[in-house]
């Protein structure tokens, strides 16, 4: 067998011979013309160094990407409150404060579902996590009798921007979480969509430590390093009771007593109204001299009920819906009472009202 070598001459003669053949050749007598001349009545300027875009837009940066915008004053930014309920309380204008918190949730990863700037609430979409997973076990014998069981969770994060009510420039910043969870057992091969079964999702219990999570990473965030915020997380705080559960004999009616002030008592409420997952059907905040303000609450509440069987025992249950009035008012400029009353505005004694008034009670206190 003979092999044929093209050596570059031989190529460089054979793709100009290519060339030559044929085409339009006019290109070959086209010369350059005399540059273009500025016109007498405009005048020629240098650009300015101050009109370049930033590096956070050019992307000429490599570190551009991992910027993040920071807070005029970021030194006023502090931790406040105490153990199990915390906000950040920060020197900023409510307008900016908003769109850097929004930046914040974004850089993290979430979907918000509700977005009000006007009155300073935005909500995560939830977010869907898969706990259990199927046994590794691909044999058909196993997958004929094994039974798998499938847990799940979810987790949504709301947000809220309050104005300082005294009209300084005190502005504060709570994060409340709610989570729900999952378990369903079936048989192998049968695997339903979990998504589709919204009614078979129930809210756990409040995790904290998640809010104080998301509040470290939104300090950090907004310009303190992370020595500055574990510092501020590792004040020394004197532990003492911060709410009692008490009795009016005349009355013959529960109440709590916060031991807060009356803003901060409400503030406080609510977070965990939020966090427990009542429904909040109206609320109305009352500031002045002795403040006094009203969360109306929708709760479903199990009930025994009595059989009238031939032998006179045994019950059911069902779960009914109750709404509470919760009627908050300062008592002192340091404490705060918290009583439900009826419709009628008399005291709700009730067993029902008596146990929502222990729930409150055990998160608060």
């Amino acid at each position: 067998m003979r092999h044929f070598t093209f050596t570059p001459l031989l190529l460089a003669i054979f793709l100009t011979a290519c060339g030559s053949s044929g085409g339009d050749r006019h290109y070959r007598d086209v010369t350059l013309g005399k540059p273009l001349e500025m016109p007498p009545d405009l005048a020629k300027f240098e650009g300015e160094s101050s009109f370049d875009l930033p590096d956070g837009i050019t992307g000429d940066s490599e570190s551009a990407a991992e910027k993040v915008p920071v807070l005029a004053r970021v030194e006023s930014l502090q931790l406040q409150g105490s153990p199990g309920f915390y906000w950040l309380s920060v020197d900023e204008p409510v307008e900016n404060l908003y769109q850097q918190v929004k930046n914040f949730w974004a850089f993290e990863g979430f979907v918000l579902n509700v977005d009000e700037p006007v009155i300073g609430i935005m909500e995560t979409e939830w977010v869907y996590k898969e706990e259990g997973a199927p046994p590794k076990n691909d044999s058909w014998w196993y997958r004929l009798f094994a039974e798998e069981d499938l847990s799940a969770s979810q987790d949504q994060f709301r947000t809220r921007i309050e104005r300082d009510l005294s009209g300084g420039s005190n502005n504060r910043i709570y994060i409340t979480h709610r989570g729900t969870e999952y378990v369903y057992e079936f048989q192998a091969g049968d695997r339903d969509d979990l998504n589709s079964a919204d009614d078979d999702w129930n809210f756990r219990r409040p995790e904290p430590q998640l809010e104080i999570e998301m509040l470290s990473r939104l300090m950090i965030y907004l310009g303190l390093n992370q020595e500055s915020v574990d510092a501020q997380f590792e004040q020394p705080r004197l532990f003492k009771p911060r709410a009692s559960l008490e009795l009016d004999a005349e009355e013959k009616s529960p109440f709590l007593l916060m031991r807060d002030p009356y803003q901060i008592a409400w503030n406080r409420l609510n977070h965990v109204l939020q966090r427990l997952n009542f429904e909040i059907l109206s609320s109305e905040f009352k500031s002045g001299l002795s403040g006094e303000g009203v969360f109306m609450v929708k709760s479903r509440v199990v009930e025994t009920v009595k059989s009238e069987g031939f032998f006179g025992f045994g019950g059911s249950e069902k779960s009914i819906t109750r709404r509470f009035i919760l009627v908050v008012f300062e008592e002192t400029h340091e404490v705060t009472r918290v009583i439900i009353e009826d419709e009628k505005g008399n005291f709700d004694t009730t067993p029902e009202a008596s146990e929502f008034l222990e729930l409150l009670f055990e998160e608060l206190k």
